[in-house]
């Protein structure tokens, strides 16, 4: 069947189609793994919300950011993060996420700051970043938009994975008047090459979709497959995030329609049986609280990282959910919530994915030994 022929079926399929088809994947999981939902007990480190893109959309942007009355991060304080860290460890969390605006390095404010910390460039940032978590045995997450490939060569040997959204492919949404017209990174060949690049690599990699900034449902499950095609060459994405975008004050893109709570169960569920059960379907649950089951019934398996001390900072009015409520919630559905790492399971022996040093700190956790 070819890609067209493909899209055309999985756009007509109804909800309780879904629903039956992903009962049947879930039946093919072996017993004894039983049925899991994952999240990880993660942290945020907001290293600078320079960005040099404006999306119409985004709230952490440090042009919108300043405009809203916020104080923006040109680059996060050394102590500023061994404050969080220290918190973090008091918290039991293993996962320090990493985020900025994408290539801040190129602003003056920026390029000052690391003259002033003798730091090369802000990848040699990142990397000193990464370095003091994984010393304090965290293990850290990378999602800092595009990165040179010779970046990405730097920062996976300080790295349990990274992420990069591939957001919509769609090309409205870089048209006059599109979410992505200002948006030089967001362009699609750029992304696609991020993915890639990250699979030539060998980098346990996250990805996914934002849903509701143009696109059409046939665009979303476009995306899908081409993230699909991506990891049967290289093999290398571990989750795929359904994201919902939400409004908020202060941002340019005010859609009059929201995208309807059915639009986001449907390609949650169509993104589960597209990827049966070799990758996590992810659903950020402080942004569907009170449709926790109807997701759990679409078939996703992970919540992603879910922090006990810092805000999500793409959606800072989302607060995030009480672990011992959301293991309520998937105890009455039938499954259990469970802790998971920073990289899953399928990577963490793999010497041609992580380096000695991760795999020492996952093994500290696993109580695995090393291979």
């Amino acid at each position: 069947m070819n890609e067209k022929s493909i899209i055309n079926n999985l756009s007509t399929i109804s909800l309780p189609q879904i629903k039956e088809r992903i009962k049947r994947i879930i039946e093919d999981i072996p017993k004894e793994k039983g049925k899991i939902i994952t999240y990880s007990k993660n942290f945020t480190l907001s290293l600078s919300n320079y960005c040099i893109n404006q999306c119409k959309y985004c709230f952490y942007n440090h042009k919108i950011f300043s405009e809203t009355g916020n104080k923006n991060t040109i680059l996060l304080e050394n102590d500023k993060i061994s404050i969080l860290v220290e918190n973090a460890l008091k918290y039991d969390c293993k996962e320090g996420l990493l985020i900025s605006g994408e290539d801040p390095g190129s602003f003056p404010e920026v390029k000052v700051k690391l003259e002033r910390l003798k730091i090369r460039n802000y990848i040699f940032y990142v990397k000193k970043v990464c370095d003091f978590l994984l010393n304090k045995k965290i293990l850290p997450h990378i999602n800092i938009g595009l990165v040179k490939i010779d970046d990405f060569k730097i920062l996976k040997e300080y790295t349990a994975s990274m992420g990069l959204m591939l957001e919509s492919t769609s090309p409205r949404l870089y048209e006059k008047g599109g979410v992505h017209e200002n948006s030089p990174s967001k362009l699609p060949n750029k992304r696609i090459k991020h993915l890639i690049n990250a699979g030539k690599l060998k980098i346990p990699f996250t990805t996914g979709l934002l849903i509701g900034i143009g696109e059409s449902l046939k665009d979303r499950i476009k995306d899908l497959l081409l993230i699909k095609n991506i990891h049967e060459k290289y093999g290398h994405i571990q989750e795929i995030i359904i994201q919902n975008f939400e409004k908020k004050e202060g941002i340019n893109y005010q859609p009059k329609r929201k995208v309807p709570i059915e639009e986001l169960l449907k390609i949650t569920g169509i993104a589960r049986i597209m990827f049966n059960n070799e990758i996590s379907i992810q659903v950020p649950p402080n942004l569907i609280s009170g449709f926790e089951k109807d997701f759990i019934e679409m078939g996703i398996n992970d919540f992603g990282g879910i922090s006990p001390i810092t805000i999500d900072h793409i959606n800072p009015k989302k607060k995030w959910p009480q672990i011992e409520n959301l293991k309520k919630i998937c105890k009455m559905n039938g499954y259990n919530l469970k802790e998971r790492l920073a990289v899953y399971d399928k990577f963490k022996n793999n010497s041609s994915f992580l380096s000695k040093r991760v795999r020492n700190i996952i093994h500290k956790y696993t109580q695995i030994k090393e291979i």
